[in-house]
């Protein structure tokens, strides 16, 4: 009589499906990074378009070291690249309903 032999796995051994290679480990995290570096560029390029057209009075009359059309040809320029790199910035939401609009639901 032949039995069939029932093996069962050491309690120290792991599926090869959960152990996460130090590679794939390193790229998660450089992707979260990358994705968190992103979205801090956004946001800073987002805040200084909405601050940087308050230099453009000064520019005007060529205070703070606006000396000529060059400086106010830069001025829109990193002003025109600013609202371009920000424009996708989301602003941080929570989860809990605003209180501030009424509701509409009846």
């Amino acid at each position: 009589m032949d039995r069939a032999k029932t093996v069962f796995p050491m309690s120290s051994q792991t599926s090869p499906s959960s152990i996460r290679v130090p590679i794939q480990i390193g790229s998660s995290l450089s992707t979260a990074c990358l994705s968190k570096a992103i979205a801090g560029v956004r946001a800073a390029a987002f805040w200084a378009a909405v601050v940087l057209p308050l230099a453009y009075v000064p520019a005007a009359y060529g205070a703070m070291g606006f000396g000529g059309a060059w400086s106010a040809l830069a001025l829109i320029a990193v002003h025109a690249a600013c609202v371009v790199i920000g424009h996708e910035h989301n602003a941080p939401s929570s989860d809990a309903p605003s209180n501030d609009v009424p509701s509409t639901n009846a």
